[in-house]
């Protein structure tokens, strides 16, 4: 059964303008009146574009949070979670000063950690495993 732009966005968590945009990049859905996109469609949109559970705290927070959950030796610097993530340096920087201001991020040994001790932490936890950056780790703007 094809999924409307509003389906597929819901389950990537984004947006339905970022979805045809990827869509028209990507050269896959059809249009008919509207656009439709079929199983395969929404596989190569999930690679291209990640999956991003939402929660409590914007997208890219979620996506830095979700990277450093999974490396128990951190990452030494915004520039190494911003490739991680896939995201832009800009924004991945961004989210680590917001992360280290919240308490959600700690500097141990040199690296950046997740603090899984953080009160919120269990609310989050289920959240973060949804995250998967997109497979390209291409650079995007959050």
């Amino acid at each position: 059964m094809d999924a409307t732009p509003e389906q597929v966005a819901r389950r990537l968590g984004t947006s339905r303008r970022r979805v045809v945009s990827a869509a028209r990049r990507l050269g896959v859905g059809r249009f008919d009146g509207g656009w439709l996109f079929s199983l395969e469609d929404e596989q190569a949109l999930r690679a291209e574009l990640g999956v991003d559970a939402g929660g409590p705290l914007p997208r890219s927070q979620m996506r830095v949070l979700a990277e450093l959950s999974l490396r128990p030796r951190g990452l030494v610097s915004a520039r190494a979670v911003a490739e991680a993530c896939g995201l832009a340096p800009a924004t991945a920087s961004a989210a680590v000063k917001a992360l280290l201001a919240d308490g959600f991020i700690v500097v141990r040994d040199g690296a950046l950690h997740a603090d899984v001790l953080h009160p919120r932490w269990l609310e989050l936890r289920p959240l973060l495993r949804e995250v998967r950056p997109p497979d390209s780790r291409g650079i995007e703007a959050a």
